[in-house]
């Protein structure tokens, strides 16, 4: 207790020095607040922003990061289902695996901003278009982990299993899927932080209103730099607690219930 007490304060510290040397070396270097906004001008905006009151229809920065983060769930939970899905298949038959592999590294070679606006122009400009986007940009490191750990399974356990039954779908559940998932919940803390920035990346060209990803944007055409850094901050933040949390989540499955320990 007193450790973890010692490392909140030193942290505090740490960004209290930060926080100001940041404010003086803007002032002291006079740098325009277009290119970098002094510390103080971001808590004046963060003042207006959440402590002034708005009309019912206007929408903070945390609700439009929430609005962002909720895609990023919806696309991080279909790119897990679907790439586990897909990886099992792969995985049995090599046919498919020499089929689909090309598609599937595709999505990888091909940036997102460049990828966006082709699918709009084909699926639509819609929500549906955003979810797909970001479902390519994560489903390959999920598809390709699933893979090759079924692929790694040591021969004797199968043939153990074997020795008792001959129903696939009773390796398959006793087998097969608790050896799945130490690498899923690996990939599930590189795919968070990759579905946030999707998300963002993909509503500057569909027609999807309210994300964050668009508010940085026009913020910035409009020279609105605090409200820029602030959004920018504010959704580090989401992601980081985002990835902490599935890092507590593989912590406590696998030192419970030690899946796939080969």
């Amino acid at each position: 207790m007193k450790k973890e007490i010692k490392n909140i304060l030193l942290t505090i510290t740490i960004l209290t020095i930060i926080l100001l040397l940041w404010e003086l070396l803007i002032t002291h270097f006079n740098i325009p607040k277009r290119i970098a906004p002094k510390p103080s001008d971001l808590a004046n905006f963060l003042n207006k922003e959440f402590f002034v009151s708005h009309s019912t229809k206007y929408q903070t920065i945390l609700s439009k990061s929430l609005y962002s983060l909720r895609d990023a769930l919806i696309g991080f939970t279909l790119a897990l289902i679907i790439g586990s899905g897909l990886g099992i298949l792969l995985s049995q038959n090599k046919i498919i695996y020499s089929l689909l592999f090309p598609f599937l590294f595709l999505t990888q070679l091909i940036p997102i901003p460049a990828l966006a606006p082709v699918l709009a122009a084909i699926l639509g400009y819609g929500y549906s278009t955003k979810i797909l986007i970001i479902v390519l940009f994560t489903i390959f490191p999920v598809a390709m982990a699933v893979r090759n750990t079924i692929l790694n399974i040591p021969e004797n356990y199968k043939q153990l299993l074997h020795t008792y039954t001959q129903k696939n779908i009773t390796v398959f559940k006793y087998l097969i899927l608790p050896s799945l998932v130490p690498p899923l919940l690996s990939i599930m803390k590189i795919i968070c932080s990759a579905s946030i920035v999707a998300t963002i990346i993909t509503e500057l060209p569909l027609s999807v209103k309210g994300g964050i990803g668009k508010d940085i944007y026009n913020s910035f055409n409009n020279q609105i730099i605090a409200r820029v850094w602030v959004s920018v901050i504010l959704i580090s933040l989401i992601s980081l607690i985002f990835f902490n949390l599935l890092s507590y989540l593989e912590k406590y499955i696998n030192t419970k219930y030690k899946y796939g320990k080969f």
